[in-house]
């Protein structure tokens, strides 16, 4: 029974690693940029839902609305304004630039809101079912609940509508899309701009998940990383699979070991998967390693 609540637990932070990590290879495979400020926007979304919900006492329905719509348009204005002049740079220079804007964000963080840890939120009903010895809280089944209809929704959306269209032959070749007309700055801000509304759900609804709000939540995307990294750091359903994978074998693995070795156990997967198959499960063969 220890081993069944352990497995619920994983696939739980499982469904938010999923989503991050969508955003993860959402950007990198229309814009070739590894986005390290991830979870820092995943950070922006809980101290938000903070705002909203605790301060504002906005409905929680609205409050993920609105998170999403900002998040979303912080996306594109970055593109424009920064990762726009960024391309054709050295791989490296961009990832630089991410690096920077986590430090930005961090402190932009710490003198709006202070150092202090704000505690989770209580939004959504805190109750749980009991299967014997299992429980199952609220807040779990509604975290999966929306990572799978927002995933739902971006497959739905990836490969049926016109924008996900351009995405995709942006991303297969970016020359050929352009002589088409496709315009790739477009689809660029769109990529930025999903991306971090994927942050923007799994923020809100991490919020609700973890024992207090504070600057320590952007672990979460050095934690997907992983994820991305194990499903194919440019497979949408890489990055989903690798998401409840990780989650998994974290919450298993740090139940019997002991939550020290969580991030251990995260990076362990990462450098074995780099080793062994670099291209991760899904992903493209030619990948280059970095």
């Amino acid at each position: 029974m220890f081993l069944l609540q352990l497995l619920l637990n994983g696939i739980a932070i499982g469904a938010i690693y999923a989503l991050v990590a969508l955003g993860f290879v959402l950007v990198f495979k229309a814009t070739s940029v590894l986005n390290f400020a991830h979870g820092s926007f995943l950070m922006i979304a809980t101290y938000l839902a903070v705002t909203f919900i605790d301060v504002l006492e906005l409905p929680f329905a609205v409050s993920l609305v609105v998170i999403a719509v900002i998040l979303a348009a912080v996306g594109v204005i970055l593109h424009y304004g920064i990762m726009r002049h960024m391309v054709g740079k050295p791989f490296f220079s961009v990832v630089l630039v991410t690096v920077g804007l986590e430090i930005v964000i961090r402190a932009g963080l710490l003198i709006f809101y202070g150092p202090t840890p704000r505690g989770r939120l209580t939004a959504l009903p805190q109750g749980q079912l009991n299967f014997g010895t299992v429980t199952i809280p609220y807040v779990n089944g509604f975290m999966v609940l929306a990572a799978a209809i927002s995933v739902g929704a971006f497959l739905v959306f990836f490969q049926r509508s016109r924008l996900g269209l351009h995405m995709r032959a942006v991303a297969e070749n970016l020359e050929a899309a352009a002589a088409m007309g496709i315009d790739p700055n477009k689809i660029y801000a769109a990529a930025w701009g999903i991306g971090l509304t994927m942050a923007a759900i799994g923020g809100v609804m991490y919020a609700h998940y973890t024992p207090s709000v504070s600057l320590g939540v952007a672990v979460i995307g050095l934690r997907a990383f992983p994820a991305a990294i194990l499903g194919g750091i440019d497979s949408v359903g890489g990055a989903i699979l690798g998401g409840l994978l990780v989650g998994i074998v974290e919450s298993v693995g740090s139940g019997y070991l002991g939550a020290e070795y969580r991030d251990v156990i995260a990076f362990g997967i990462m450098f074995a998967v780099l080793l062994w198959r670099p291209s991760g499960l899904y992903g493209t063969r030619d990948l280059v390693r970095v």
